[in-house]
């Protein structure tokens, strides 16, 4: 079976890339054929009417042989036969056209030039041999045969010339045609692989004139705006770009204006079906002899960039839960209005609501009951303010409403709707709807600024007005009142807060931590208590005013100091290496109070340094990284181990992870509560604990309260559980009765 032409080139055939005659290149070949035939047949006939048909014949049958060749897949034998045959053809033609002294007489012997030409084109180096030896024949068998007077013994030297023609000239001729056609094939292979590039390019591609006129585009470019790559040429690329913008211009200019430098830009383009895309121009001006200077454009679809990147930056200002801003946009928000009322006058209020047992919900509905309530409390806010308001969540069940606009009317008008509207729909929850209420303190800027004090803390402390009024209900800081909020609740705490530390009304709690990987209980974390007449009074209550007021450092030591007493009889009677978790307030990080009440509690009560874990949250981080790299670094040297709070919470985690120093990676509940459920969810936390062991650290999953949490958390290589499946907060005793009298071997149950 006949291998193809191109199978034949890639075994290495040694001359199969030579080019093949074809019609177009025989062509000139038979037309001088044709002519030296017509010349013998014009009088006067200097030989016998039958030579110049045998010559004719001949002629026929040189073409016969091309044309059978032509129809063969691959070069054959008869390719190179209808060379051969030329050669009886010219020394026909030659004795045809022989004067009369003979065939050495005649000028036609030029036509042995056709074949030996048309073997140097398209024949090997051993047809060429083929080709003197016929050369020489045809010369010789005249001679030979006939002999002199018609054929003398000179004729011998013709034919030495002709086969040197053969021998020597044409095979120079056929190395430079050889090499010709190469080179040629080089060029086209190149320059079939530079258009293959261009058409096939993964991005858009477009050439340009320096007027910003498309001369050529892909296949990608074209896709791009949803038409075919010949629709856009001659059109300008920026007549592509969504309506409205300008960069392309503003771009092209430039690069126009600064021959040999590329740019790069960022614009919007608007296909066909009216959609716009986010692409990425990095174009460059290139010289060009033929048509001038051209822009080659690049063009990148962005799009999913920029979704990610819109994605992030939402995050970053966007409560996961709720959708709402969060307390990091909130507070910039806040700022900018209170500059805004500094320069132009105060206007607008601010609102600040808290729900009124919530926790009821979470604990006999379930968290998934609580979580459904916040959104839809969400979308109730959302639909009782303007556009140009803001409403966000600060944490847990409050949430705050900056009005931009209108005085302590408008203040009064928008609070009591949002109080009737959360009423209206907890009534519709069972068991506990009557229960779950709001209480608004409403504070206008007017009002702060007549007090001189921080709006923030008069909203707080007249929403606690309103919750010791009987909750469900607005309290408004009226305007032009000098003693402030109604009952100064909040103000009270101070008082409250440093008769607890001097009376040692302050207790501990504890939540255990569980190793995941052996399934006892390792560590626990710390909580705060405040033991208020009959009342325990949870952190949320008195924390934020003891930062407000400065006593948050002297909190945490006394914090500080119990937690390594308990922790030294822990670890002498039930376990020698527990660990205790216990958080440090950003008022009290870099504090010399907290360190020294620090260094001396490790040597009064004889704890291992190491066995002391420090909590700091991404908010007291954020307030003074450098601060909390420091302290880090000194607790550090002491032999403390740190753990990052709340991690996944703030945009900047992992800003965090790298510029300070934590042992621990506490990942946010907002990511744990969940993940058995959201695909989302478990992705980040996949992310999180695998960033986390890279660099060497440790995690720990926060409100892990259900059986399908902890074995997802399992599966994802999660270090350390925490939640209320592995126990609630409680008192020291009871945490020793239930955790610490033997190893555990599995999750407690209730």
């Amino acid at each position: 079976m006949r291998r193809p032409l191109s199978e034949t080139r890639a075994a290495g055939a040694p001359y199969a890339d030579l080019r093949r005659g074809s019609p177009t290149l025989a062509a000139p070949f038979g037309v001088v054929a044709l002519l030296a035939l017509g010349t013998v047949l014009l009088p006067p006939y200097e030989r016998a009417w039958w030579v110049a048909g045998l010559a004719a014949l001949n002629l026929v049958l040189v073409a016969v042989v091309f044309l059978l060749a032509q129809r063969r897949a691959e070069r054959s034998w008869l390719d190179p036969l209808a060379a051969y045959l030329l050669f009886p053809f010219s020394g026909l033609v030659h004795d045809a056209a022989g004067a009369g002294s003979g065939g050495h007489g005649s000028g036609m012997a030029v036509i042995l030039l056709l074949p030996i030409l048309w073997l140097a084109i398209t024949g090997t180096p051993r047809q060429l041999w083929v080709a003197s030896a016929l050369a020489i024949l045809t010369f010789a068998v005249p001679i030979l045969v006939v002999g002199a007077p018609s054929y003398p013994f000179g004729d011998w030297r013709r034919a030495v010339v002709w086969a040197a023609i053969a021998l020597v000239v044409a095979p120079v001729l056929q190395h430079i045609v050889r090499d010709l056609e190469r080179e040629t094939r080089r060029a086209r292979v190149a320059t079939d692989r530079v258009e293959r590039l261009f058409d096939d390019a993964p991005h858009g591609v477009a050439l340009l004139d320096t007027e910003g006129r498309i001369i050529r585009a892909n296949i990608s470019m074209a896709v791009l705006v949803g038409l075919d790559p010949p629709d856009m040429v001659g059109h300008k690329l920026s007549a592509f770009e969504t309506p409205g913008e300008a960069r392309i211009e503003d771009h092209l200019s430039r690069l126009v204006a600064s021959p040999g430098e590329s740019y790069e830009t960022e614009c919007n383009f608007r296909d066909s079906g009216g959609n716009d895309v986010s692409v990425a121009l990095s174009s460059t001006l290139v010289g060009d002899r033929g048509m001038g200077d051209i822009v080659m454009v690049n063009v990148v679809d962005i799009s999913d960039r920029r979704r990610y990147l819109d994605r992030l930056s939402h995050l970053a200002d966007h409560d996961v839960l709720t959708g709402l801003a969060n307390r990091r946009r909130f507070e910039t928000e806040l700022q900018r209005h209170i500059e805004r009322c500094g320069r132009h006058g105060p206007t607008g209020a601010l609102l600040l609501l808290d729900l009124d047992n919530f926790k009821q919900v979470n604990d006999t509905l379930g968290h998934n009951a609580g979580d459904e309530l916040l959104i839809t409390i969400a979308g109730l806010l959302r639909r009782s303010i303007r556009s140009s308001d803001l409403v966000a969540r600060l944490g847990g069940d409050e949430f705050a409403v900056l009005l931009t606009e209108g005085g302590q009317d408008a203040a009064q008008r928008v609070a009591g709707l949002v109080v009737e509207r959360v009423r209206d729909h907890a009534a519709t929850l069972d068991g506990v709807g009557r229960r779950v209420t709001a209480s608004v303190g409403a504070v206008t800027f007017k009002a702060a600024s007549e007090h001189s004090a921080d709006v923030l803390a008069l909203a707080d402390m007249t929403m606690y007005d309103a919750k010791e009024a009987g909750r469900n209900q607005v309290a408004v800081l009226p305007e032009g009142d000098e003693r402030g909020p109604r009952t100064a609740a909040r103000l009270h705490w101070q008082s409250r807060i440093e008769a607890a530390l001097e009376e040692d009304r302050f207790e501990l709690h504890l939540q255990p931590i569980m190793n995941i990987a052996t399934g006892r209980i390792t560590s626990a974390e710390v909580l705060l208590r405040l033991r208020d007449q009959d009342e325990l009074v949870p952190p949320s209550r008195f924390v934020y005013i003891a930062e407000r007021v400065g006593l948050m450092p002297r909190v945490d030591a006394w914090v500080v100091d119990h937690s390594l007493a308990l922790l030294a009889r822990i670890r002498a009677e039930h376990d020698p290496e527990f660990a205790f978790e216990v958080n440090l307030s950003g008022h009290s990080i870099g504090n010399p109070e907290i360190e020294q009440a620090l260094i001396s509690s490790l040597s009064t009560h004889g704890v291992d340094p190491a066995a002391l874990i420090l909590e700091i949250t991404e908010t007291a981080a954020v307030a003074d990284v450098a601060m909390a790299r420091d302290f880090a670094a000194r607790m550090t040297d002491l032999g403390c181990a740190f753990a990052l709070d709340d991690f996944g919470a703030g945009f900047g985690s992992f800003y965090y992870l790298k510029h300070l120093f934590f042992d621990y990676v506490k990942i946010d509940g907002e990511f744990v509560a969940h993940v058995h459920e959201s695909q989302v969810d478990r992705t980040i936390m996949r992310s999180i604990v695998g960033i986390a062991h890279d660099l060497g650290k440790r995690t720990v999953a926060e409100f892990v309260s259900a059986p399908e949490i902890l074995e997802v958390c399992r599966e994802e290589g999660v270090d350390f559980a925490q939640g209320y499946l592995i126990g609630k907060p409680t008192t020291y005793d009871d945490f020793v009765s239930q955790f610490m009298r033997s190893p555990l071997e599995t999750v407690p149950k209730d």
